[in-house]
């Protein structure tokens, strides 16, 4: 594990998260916070920790819920605390989606104004957002919507001053070294670059979530027709999202 700078005083590594949750936090000035998080995650489940449920890694911490009929917390952090010496922060294997994205105006609300904003060219911005490699760094808060980061770093804005009241689902949205898509129609302050044209989360589905914490993302540039074709081949069972599995 990484070396960690000096903590603050009150810096605290556990933390009770009601009855039946235990917050682990790498808020702690070291590296790598977030893959510190996962790579507890793992080692979490690799121990097959009786009495565990569910495992939500954070941007800097982890939440652990577990059946307090068959762990204690107080078990639990006692278990915990000297794998914390040797997380495996290391390069792993993951998911990599190719998702198409239009960049027409009509769905990149905001381009101009960033453009104005940055004194770039909106085909640059665009190629800017499409040159890089992200990665889901957590799932947010509606299903199936993930933040990704890895934006270029000369694209980092930070969220609109007045969010819009209704933002339509499939949105591409961008702000700080983050990309989201909304899953659905919601308020948000995202500054919206472009749309994709099938679902991210799509309850018709088995599995309804397409996002995972730690897929790689890489968009590719569609035009107006190649997205009204792709997604009628969504909503008829044709299309799938490119996905090259570890």
């Amino acid at each position: 594990m990484a070396q960690t700078k000096k903590q603050d005083a009150n810096f605290r590594r556990f933390l009770p998260a009601g009855g039946h949750g235990l917050v682990v936090n790498f808020d702690d000035g070291g590296d790598k916070p977030t893959q510190r998080a996962r790579a507890l995650a793992r080692r979490i489940e690799a121990e097959s920790l009786a009495g565990i449920v569910d495992l939500i890694p954070g941007l800097s911490n982890l939440l652990v819920q577990y059946d307090p009929l068959k762990l204690r917390g107080a078990e639990l952090e006692a278990r915990i605390t000297p794998w914390l010496d040797d997380l495996d922060t290391g390069a792993h294997l993951a998911r990599r989606l190719r998702i198409p994205c239009c960049y027409d105006a009509e769905f990149a609300l905001d381009l101009a104004e960033i453009a104005e904003t940055l004194r770039l060219d909106a085909e640059d911005i665009i190629a800017r957002h499409i040159g890089a490699e992200l990665e889901v760094a957590i799932m947010g808060f509606m299903p199936g919507l993930g933040y990704m980061k890895g934006v270029d770093a000369s694209l980092h804005l930070p969220r609109r001053a007045t969010p819009r009241a209704k933002v339509p689902a499939r949105t591409l949205g961008i702000a700080m070294d983050q990309s989201v898509i909304y899953p659905l129609t919601s308020p948000g302050g995202w500054n919206l670059i472009g749309r994709v044209p099938m679902a991210i989360f799509d309850i018709t589905k088995p599995d309804p979530v397409l996002l995972r914490t730690g897929d790689k993302i890489k968009f590719y540039r569609i035009d107006k027709k190649e997205y009204n074709e792709i997604r009628s081949a969504y909503k008829s069972g044709a299309f799938q999202v490119e996905i090259i599995a570890p």
